[in-house]
């Protein structure tokens, strides 16, 4: 019954809601943290031909390491076709890449 009584006393009254003013209320202030700038779409094509380009730079260096460990004809020729065609795929990303730079 104590506990009754207690919460019963510390009980607040209701307060009345505010009428509605038609003041103009301030924004809140800008947070000064560092936001990402969203990259025009040029631009992330250019970082994503990037990356391929690097993709395939390290596949290549593997196909060449993976030929120097390699004996026998049928293995070298099909290593030789599979360098060309990273070579080939390089050589055309690198070219994508320049026309891009140049149009930014």
């Amino acid at each position: 019954m104590a506990k009754a009584k207690k919460k019963a006393s510390k009980s607040k009254p209701k307060a009345k809601p505010k009428a509605k003013s038609k003041a103009k209320v301030k924004a809140k202030p800008k947070s000064r943290k560092a936001k990402a700038v969203p990259q025009p779409k040029s631009s992330a094509a250019l970082a994503d031909i990037d990356g391929r380009i690097a993709i395939i730079r390290d596949n290549l260096r593997s196909l060449v390491e993976q030929a120097a460990s390699y004996s026998g004809a049928s293995d070298e020729e099909r290593m030789s076709q599979r360098i060309a065609e990273q070579e080939s795929k390089l050589e055309r990303l690198k070219k994508q890449r320049d026309e891009l730079a140049r149009a930014l």
